[in-house]
């Protein structure tokens, strides 16, 4: 598993990977590419939900004042380490196989706001979310 830090906000921004034509969560379906990107701030993720193909990239973006944790559900998505995304600053995840990867912000675990899910799929990706 890699993880290295991304501050190519641009670069990360002009990936639309995300689902739902970039918004998530609107029921559209979510065709995975190689990079998607996410947003963390004070009210919670955006989108809730992308998709990756395997050995993909997903940015998180830290747009809140205080530093956020992403915790990835052990059971959902093994192999996946937590990253630490300072306040004002990118981290990118790479996830290498196929599986839906579900986490939360580990200082809000319970605040549904900050969970999230990242389908590590081959082919396009439908349900709850997308």
């Amino acid at each position: 598993m890699r993880i290295a830090g991304y501050l190519a906000l641009g670069a990360a921004a002009a990936s639309v990977a995300a689902c739902g034509g970039g918004g998530g969560g609107g029921g559209g379906g979510c065709t995975p590419g190689n990079t998607a990107a996410m947003t963390i701030s004070s009210s919670g993720l955006s989108p809730k939900a992308v998709c990756v193909l395997p050995s993909g990239t997903v940015t998180f973006t830290n747009s809140d004042s205080v530093q956020h944790g992403i915790a990835f559900d052990a059971s959902a998505c093994p192999g996946v380490s937590p990253v630490t995304v300072d306040a004002g600053t990118s981290k990118a995840v790479t996830f290498l196989t196929v599986q839906i990867c579900t986490f939360h912000d580990r200082d809000s675990a319970t605040n549904s706001a900050f969970q999230g899910t990242v389908a590590v799929a081959q082919a396009a990706v439908s349900g709850p979310g997308y």
